[in-house]
């Protein structure tokens, strides 16, 4: 019930004007050294360390995240920029153009950053769609790419629901590239519409959800094994294709297991992410 900001929606005029600004200044990104696009990404890094609690404190307000997932959050960021500043200098293949960065909630501020990071490192302009539900975070991240340097014909805010930026984004024929991460459902409606423009080459790097699985055998220091199905399972509200899912336990220790497992999931903490003492927050939505 507390408002954290608010978000007027982008729309297919917005796409269309976004994409030309972009692909009319692809052929000088592109051009731009390697060593500079670099700079700017590893400027963007200090920044975002010296402004890690204000980005912390949205991942909690907004996504819902506790304190801990919030700084793992801001350090997983930090890390992506610096690598794929790293990776960018190394590089030989030109770029591909302009490309649509269509990132999740569960990792608001991190893979959105990871997959704006990365297409600008490889010297593509970039459309970033966040998530319909977090675009707030995503917003002071592009503020802050800009001001680390990336031009801003470089690079482009659209927040909006998937039909309204999403479809139109993907379909228009200036994108020659989407990376995606999300359902798997809404991945295979990124591939047809890709196909349904006639967009063939077009690349496409989807991350989709998992069923993620623990095997415990006899051997196992079951204390440990407990302690990482707990973190594994909740962390995030359980919001992440790399929680755990299943566990397959050997039956010669799973009375134990089962009964260390209930203890620890009997002490975690539900609530307001805002608490120190809060273990698991809301889930994203109704």
């Amino acid at each position: 019930n507390d408002p954290v900001g608010s978000v007027e929606s982008a729309g297919e005029e917005a796409v269309n004007k976004a994409c030309a600004a972009a692909s009319g200044f692809a052929s000088t990104w592109a051009s731009t050294p390697a060593k500079e696009r670099a700079g700017i990404l590893r400027r963007a890094a200090e920044m975002l360390e010296e402004r890690g609690e204000h980005f912390m404190a949205i991942a909690v307000y907004e996504a819902g995240k506790t304190w801990p997932d919030a700084i793992a959050e801001v350090r997983e960021a930090v890390d992506f920029l610096r690598y794929y500043a790293d990776r960018g200098e190394e590089l030989q293949e030109e770029p591909l153009g302009v490309i649509a960065c269509i990132s999740p909630w569960n990792f608001p501020l991190a893979i959105f950053l990871g997959q704006v990071s990365a297409s600008l490192a490889a010297g593509n302009c970039v459309i970033a769609k966040p998530a319909e539900q977090t675009p707030l975070i995503a917003f002071e991240a592009v503020k802050l790419l800009h001001e680390a340097g990336a031009p801003k014909a470089a690079l482009h805010y659209l927040p909006g629901d998937g039909p309204s930026v999403g479809g139109p984004l993907t379909a228009h024929p200036d994108i020659k590239g989407v990376v995606f991460t999300g359902s798997t459902e809404v991945a295979q409606i990124i591939k047809k519409s890709l196909v349904a423009a006639g967009k063939h080459d077009a690349a496409l790097i989807a991350e989709t959800g998992g069923i993620n699985a623990m095997i415990v055998v006899s051997t196992a220091l079951l204390v440990q094994a407990v302690m990482d199905v707990v973190a594994s399972a909740f962390q995030s509200a359980g919001q992440r294709c790399s929680a755990c899912r299943v566990v397959c336990v050997q039956e010669d220790v799973a009375d134990r297991f089962n009964e260390m497992l209930a203890g620890a999931m009997a002490e975690l903490a539900v609530g307001d992410p805002s608490e120190l003492y809060t273990d698991v927050g809301p889930v994203i939505d109704e």
